[in-house]
């Protein structure tokens, strides 16, 4: 928990509740019901301690990624995970962050002592990673952090830049937290990426795609046992709390509910997209369950006073002022935020 210390991070709906919270990018069609019955059906397990092992759930992340189970490691949200990551690398050389990124890639690395450098991508170039990365010596790296659909852009990496990552020998850090919410989920080959290259290590978030946040759970998958083992000797045995661990393995198996999300999520951005656009801001067209806007007036500040809550993305590295997160959610909660920009907009 946090004492003093500022959130920067969207989701805050405890200080000063919004009438709609559009900072925090969750699937829009909320948590699936078979994974509320598994939550219901955990409380009275709640009287033992949760499973060191996870082994229900990672039984079922293993049959959902087709990846064996002793290459799967599950943590309190991806944050936990990402942290536990950072402090498990064997070198202590600085990191490397694709830019802009999720500000708790540097805040994981800084926390176990490493430096921090960033390769940050560049608006005129649509805020794709291309090949342009490989030209770096990223063997003075103890691993690079790549985000894809990137939060918060939405831009996806295409496959041939990542395995170029890959190919040089750096451990690979990639998020895939949003990948479930786009057009193309299975865009990497994951246990043929985990195959070819043991140094890489993949990142998911329940949280996103089911609607699960306040749970919190994550799972890395990595074939790097050295790294994983070294990892769980950074936390205690009880952290992927029993109802986290019942609602994970119901969700692994609500694969029709993220493929109809999916389609939703995607007729609602490209909606927006056009919408945002005609009212004259700047839209990036990335693929993810939240769009990324420029406006040169200020939006945040006069839409948290009518009760709509969007990231304000000032604090992003390679953005500024400006920039704003919003997430895709209903059509009608879609529509009333459209309307409240409007009237910014003026």
């Amino acid at each position: 928990m946090y004492l003093t210390k500022p959130n920067n991070h969207g989701g805050d709906v405890y200080g000063s509740k919004p009438l709609i919270d559009f900072s925090a990018s969750l699937n829009p069609l909320g948590m699936p019901e078979a994974v509320r019955r598994a939550l219901i059906a955990s409380v009275d397990g709640c009287i033992h301690y949760p499973d060191p092992y996870c082994r229900a759930l990672r039984d079922a992340i293993g049959r959902a990624e087709g990846v064996p189970v002793e290459h799967i490691l599950c943590g309190a949200g991806a944050s936990e995970l990402l942290y536990q990551y950072a402090a498990a690398l064997p070198e202590k050389k600085p990191g490397l962050i694709v830019a802009p990124a999720f500000s708790e890639y540097a805040a994981a690395l800084q926390a176990a002592g490493h430096g921090v450098e960033v390769f940050t991508l560049k608006a005129q170039n649509g805020f794709r990673l291309t090949r342009d990365i490989l030209s770096l010596d990223l063997s003075k790296y103890a691993a690079v952090f790549v985000c894809s659909p990137a939060n918060p852009t939405g831009i996806t990496v295409e496959p041939e830049v990542l395995e170029g990552i890959a190919k040089t020998g750096i451990r690979l850090l990639l998020d895939l937290s949003f990948l479930g919410l786009t057009a193309r989920p299975a865009l990497y080959d994951v246990p043929a990426l985990l195959a070819r290259f043991p140094h890489a290590a993949v990142l998911r978030s329940p949280t996103k795609s089911f609607a699960i946040p306040g749970v919190r759970l994550g799972y890395l998958l990595c074939a790097d046992t050295a790294l994983t083992e070294r990892m769980t000797e950074l936390t205690q045995c009880w952290n992927v709390s029993v109802p986290a661990q019942a609602a994970g393995a119901a969700a692994m198996a609500c694969g029709d509910f993220l493929r109809r999300s999916a389609e939703i999520i995607g007729a609602e951005r490209e909606r927006l997209s056009r919408e945002y656009a005609a009212l004259g801001l700047t839209v990036v067209p990335g693929e993810a369950n939240f769009l990324l806007l420029y406006a040169e007036k200020e939006l945040a500040v006069p839409l948290a006073k009518r009760g709509y809550a969007i990231r304000d993305c000032a604090d992003f590295v390679g953005l500024g002022r400006g920039y704003y997160r919003v997430a895709v959610r209903t059509r009608a909660e879609n529509d009333r935020l459209l309307g409240a920009v409007r009237e910014v907009l003026g």
